[in-house]
Formats: structure tokens, sequence, C-alpha cells
């Protein structure tokens, strides 16, 4: 009688029917992380290199403030800006199993926009009046939301019927439109300037808006099914 061979060493959790081809949403996040910390860090470097740049002795700490309020204003504006789009990026893959190619591309996509940004927000803070600038740096607030939307959706697709239900995701393109109405009024009226950017503190009440509305049509919709 011969001994039985020794059963393979199968992890039990480990899904045999994995495309080799597809990530872990987990290790896309970390070095999704990575390049946004970079992003932001790249942010501050302009103004770090003001202050070697003061006169001595008629140079003072209040004249880097004051005399540079326009970059450091972009400063703020745009560390906001992509904060925001990364707190959105990790909702977006939230509860997410694997990531395909598509995914993948699409997110290297949306990690360009982030680190061309510190680009267009030296130029708002050097030349805060020029229309080219505006609309090239709302062009790519607008690019970098269009693509977390797009994610959103294919990610969506790949989620149980029932998760595919959430209003949330059918909401999700909130912020690119609001932008896109923000760099059609750059493109109409540039002289308002930055200004029509306030309009993101609106996207909160516009995304309830929405989900509640969806909420109650898919909620008629299956009362009808009923009946």
């Amino acid at each position: 009688m011969t001994d039985a061979e020794p059963a393979p060493d199968v992890d039990p959790d480990v899904d045999r029917d994995v495309d080799p081809d597809r990530l872990s949403p987990e290790r896309l996040l970390a070095f999704s992380d990575g390049v946004v910390a970079i992003a932001l860090t790249l942010l501050v470097l302009p103004l770090a290199e003001l202050v070697p740049e003061v006169e001595e002795p008629t140079g003072s700490g209040l004249g880097i403030l004051t005399d540079n309020l326009s970059l450091i204003g972009s400063f703020a504006l745009s560390f906001v800006v992509i904060a925001r789009f990364w707190a959105a990026h990790h909702r977006v893959f939230d509860g997410a199993r694997r990531v395909g190619p598509a995914i993948v591309w699409v997110n290297t996509a949306w990690l360009f926009t982030i680190v061309v940004l510190p680009f267009p927000t030296e130029m708002v803070g050097t030349f805060p009046a020029d229309p080219f600038t505006l609309r090239f740096y709302v062009l790519m607030l607008f690019v970098s939301s269009a693509l977390l939307t797009v994610m959103t959706v294919l990610i969506g697709r790949t989620r149980a019927p029932e998760e595919q239900a959430r209003a949330r995701y059918a909401a999700s393109g909130t912020t690119a439109g609001l932008l896109f109405v923000v760099l059609v009024v750059t493109l109409v009226a540039p002289q308002w300037g930055y200004w029509p950017l306030l309009l993101l503190f609106a996207t909160g009440p516009v995304e309830g808006v929405l989900q509640r509305a969806i909420q109650r049509r898919r909620a008629s919709r299956s009362t009808v099914t009923r009946s």
C-alpha cells in the first residue's frame, strides 16, 4: 500500500479563476497615493523658493506673504482640489475586488493630470489675470474630474447588481459637470476670473438632490413593477 500523495499547498481564500492581467485595488491605490503625495509636495516648492529671494535687510516675512498673495492663493486652491480628488479616488475604489487593464490605464491618465497640476498652479500665481492660464487651469481640473467619473462607471460595472443600484454612482459626475460649466464660463466670460470655481461648493447639495431624485424614480419603478 502506497502513501497518499501530499495535498498541494493551496490557500483556500485565493480565487483560482482570478485573471492574471488584473491587479488588486490595494496595490493600485498604494501607487496612486504615492503619486498624489508627490504632487502635493511639488505645489509648495515655488513658495519655499520665495524665501531666499527676499533681499536683506529690506525684506521681511510679512512682505513675502503680502507680495505673493496670488501664488499663495493658487497653492491653497490646488491643495484643496487635489485633496478632494484623492478622497473621491478612494471612494471610487471602495469595495472593489480586482481592477482590469482599462481601469489601470484610466487611473494612469488621472495620475498624469494630478502630476501636471502644479505647473498651471504656478502659472496662476505668476499670471493671475491671464485668460489662457485661467482656461488651462480649469481644463486640467475638468479632465481630472472627468477621468474619475469614467473610473467610477468602469468599476461600477464590475460590482454585483445590488451594488450597482446605488444612487451615488449615478450622481458621481456632479463635480465634472460643474467644472464643465466653469470651463464654459471661462471661455465666454474670462473677466470673471476664478470666481466661477465657487460653484464647486455646490457639489454636495447637487449630489444630494440627484440621489434623492434617482431613488424616488427607482422606487416608483419598483412599485409599478410589483403592481
